[in-house]
């Protein structure tokens, strides 16, 4: 959706089946609609795109008529009110760049999307002081025996830099390990994983700072 719902591109390309592809200018607004708010989007925690508003509204709640009612009086003038109202409303203040409020139907999204492991690696590293560079086996070590021996299973190594991340943190690769980014800590290999808003020159330090200290 990032296409359709930021700029650049200042251009979409129309693409209609037998016809010549074709641009129009990228000014869209987009409404996204759903019934399903636990699982019908994902939206990660730092989202600065997405307004959430959420109705637990059902159909029951209104009259039989409710919505012809609506409608006449959107065709028989109600439209024009409407635009007259927009159209002299004060929006001056309006920062269109500015992130969204962050609603509480927006955290229920974000929070739908977390696995328990999140949750999990959170406390550990709480545990920890939240360090600024951290290896998997210090984590590791703290974890009870369930979550350690799932940080410790090599099919969910992939999982693991996303799980972190989420947290915060990042994979730092060693610049002077050509071959697999890796460091040598305690006199074993391994990744080293760095607060991510912390610059790369700071992340090098924090993790030299951890190897030092090993040594």
């Amino acid at each position: 959706m990032k296409a359709y719902t930021a700029a650049p591109p200042d251009v979409l390309r129309g693409n209609e089946k037998y016809l010549r592809q074709y641009y129009v200018q990228n000014c869209c607004a987009v409404i996204i609609t759903t019934n399903h708010k636990a699982d019908g989007l994902y939206l990660p925690a730092d989202d600065r795109r997405h307004y959430v508003a959420w109705s637990t509204l059902v159909k029951e709640n209104f009259q039989q008529t409710y919505w012809e009612d609506l409608w006449g009086w959107y065709n028989h003038g109600g439209d024009q009110h409407v635009a007259t109202f927009l159209a002299g409303t004060d929006i001056s203040a309006f920062n269109a760049k500015a992130p969204p409020p962050q609603t509480a139907a927006f955290w229920d999204i974000v929070n739908a999307n977390r696995s328990s492991e999140d949750a999990e690696l959170a406390d550990i590293l709480d545990e920890l002081g939240n360090p600024i560079a951290v290896t998997l086996s210090k984590i590791a070590s703290k974890a009870e025996a369930n979550f350690a021996e799932w940080l410790r299973d090599r099919k969910n190594r992939r999982a693991i830099p996303y799980r972190l991340e989420e947290c915060g943190y990042v994979p730092v690769r060693n610049p002077d390990a050509k071959r697999d980014g890796l460091w040598k800590i305690g006199g074993k290999r391994q990744v080293v994983y760095a607060v991510a808003k912390l610059s790369i020159r700071d992340q090098l330090a924090a993790v030299r700072n951890l190897f030092s200290q090993s040594v």
